[in-house]
């Protein structure tokens, strides 16, 4: 059997849920192969490399046709990012791996749902500070959320008893819509404070 990029790229998302970020090893992947590790470097030449395929292919897999139906710049924006966050969330350690990671398929990246703003004069560089916003707090809120839930379904129990234990209350999809609105509120009030040139 000949090896693929893809096919090491599957293997490091499917241990990724076994043992974590931390416990993902480029020999760990080649072993679960049934190759020795060096086999894996024709492939992907460091694990930063391997991360930016494992996130190019995690978002490919959950976001084909992200907004079918969709209409309007804030509906498009709180879709996309509730599927960032189900995307993140399939994986153990997923915002982890996502972030900081480069995309390596220029392809994925070609909605904007600011371009009509831009088409209107809105400098381009707003609409990505605006845009940038709102995927921090979808990464920031999935890194602390896989925290609290380092392995899907297990709370780790130390969030129940620390003096801020309120802040971590167990309706974390009420926390992150909450929040996803306060993020969505500020972004389309500055937005719209912004006069086009």
């Amino acid at each position: 059997m000949s090896l693929t990029r893809q096919d090491v790229v599957r293997a490091g998302l499917r241990l990724l849920n076994e043992v974590g970020l931390n416990g993902l090893t480029l020999r760990l992947i080649a072993q679960d192969l049934g190759v020795k590790a060096p086999a894996l470097y024709w492939h992907v030449k460091n694990k930063q490399e391997l991360l930016d395929e494992m996130a190019t292919l995690m978002y490919a897999d959950a976001m084909p046709g992200r907004t079918p139906g969709v209409v309007g710049e804030r509906e498009s924006l709180e879709l996309a990012s509730r599927q960032m966050r189900g995307m993140m969330l399939a994986y153990r350690d997923g915002a982890k791996v996502f972030s900081g990671t480069f995309l390596t398929d220029d392809t994925l990246l070609t909605e904007n749902p600011f371009q009509p703003r831009i088409d209107a004069g809105l400098k381009p560089y707003l609409a990505g500070r605006a845009l940038f916003t709102v995927y921090s707090y979808v990464i920031g809120f999935v890194i602390e959320e896989q925290a609290v839930y380092p392995v899907p379904g297990e709370r780790d129990p130390r969030y129940d008893t620390t003096p801020t234990a309120w802040v971590f209350d167990e309706d974390v999809e009420g926390r992150f819509g909450d929040g996803l609105t306060m993020v969505l509120n500020g972004v389309f009030g500055w937005l719209d404070d912004k006069v086009a040139p």
